[in-house]
């Protein structure tokens, strides 16, 4: 809003109509439009606009895995704002967070074999979730019982999705960016940086290539390499999760601490982490850095 920008919410998208060479319209089911020069689809993994401009898309992938986690302030736990601490249980994956406030965000992950619906997950209500959690890591560390106890804000959760590579990642004025294009797993919690990510080399192609089809195709070559390279390897940690045989838990825990010290070196997950945009600099002008590894 501070860039004149005016943000409209409950806004569901159900038609696109192109408008010659530079226009499209955008139609919502409450019977309004929206009119621009392009139209960026951020809609999410399930995404409208991907539906839209190629209804033959691949779908969503289910993981395996189920996501559930609250809040709290109650548990009496010291700060640890620099921190993430996690739990192979055995039943269930389980991590949390301090913030410097003391606010408590929590999270598990479990394994379903079969593919729940999207409402039967929320349907579950708080106190529901709080028991079947609970069971779950029950003979894991007393201090995730604990945590889950303290929650008395609600607990939520939801089916952990990812998406395949899309073949088409623009159509005429309209271009997708994260999740709705290269939707990753939560374990590597790189969801919001890819969609950024997108957005400042999008922003960089529109601003140094013209015509428009040409810096859609140029986003497109400079991000598909590293998004898909981290939905596989987002899609290799959730695994682990999901493992709940004795003989693989036992093969996992002996193999985790290896895996451990190669990662701690310090330059390892640069492809992840160090990742930077230079906004400066030209489109094309900058070294590649989806192809380092």
């Amino acid at each position: 809003m501070s860039q004149g920008v005016p943000i409209y919410f409950g806004k569901k998208l159900c038609g696109i109509e192109v408008t010659g060479e530079h226009g499209v319209i955008a139609s919502f089911e409450d019977g309004t439009k929206a009119s621009g020069d392009f139209l960026v689809g951020g809609d999410g993994i399930h995404s409208r606009t991907r539906e839209i401009i190629n209804p033959g898309a691949p779908k969503p992938t289910y993981t395996g895995l189920v996501s559930a986690g609250g809040f709290t302030n109650r548990s009496g736990l010291p700060p640890t704002p620099d921190t993430q601490h996690f739990f192979f249980g055995k039943q269930a994956f389980f991590g949390y967070h301090v913030r410097s406030s003391g606010e408590i965000y929590w999270f598990n992950n479990h394994g379903r074999a079969q593919e729940p619906d999207r409402s039967e997950v929320t349907a579950i209500i708080s106190e529901d979730w709080k028991a079947r959690l609970l069971e779950m890591h029950r003979g894991d560390l007393p201090l995730i019982q604990e945590i889950i106890r303290s929650t008395e804000s609600g607990i939520g959760g939801f089916p952990i999705y990812d998406i395949p590579p899309q073949p088409m990642w623009h159509k005429g004025p309209v271009v997708l960016v994260g999740d709705a294009v290269h939707a990753i797993a939560p374990s590597s919690g790189q969801g919001a940086s890819l969609a950024m990510e997108d957005a400042a080399i999008l922003a960089k192609c529109l601003r140094d290539i013209v015509p428009l089809e040409q810096a859609f195709a140029t986003y497109e070559r400079l991000r598909r390499a590293r998004v898909e390279r981290m939905v596989e390897w987002a899609r290799s940690l959730g695994g682990m999760k999901t493992v709940t045989n004795p003989i693989q838990v036992w093969f996992r825990d002996l193999m985790l601490p290896f895996f451990l010290k190669r990662s701690a070196n310090p330059t390892a997950l640069d492809w992840v982490y160090a990742y930077t945009v230079d906004w400066d600099t030209r489109v094309g002008d900058e070294p590649r850095q989806e192809d380092k590894s």
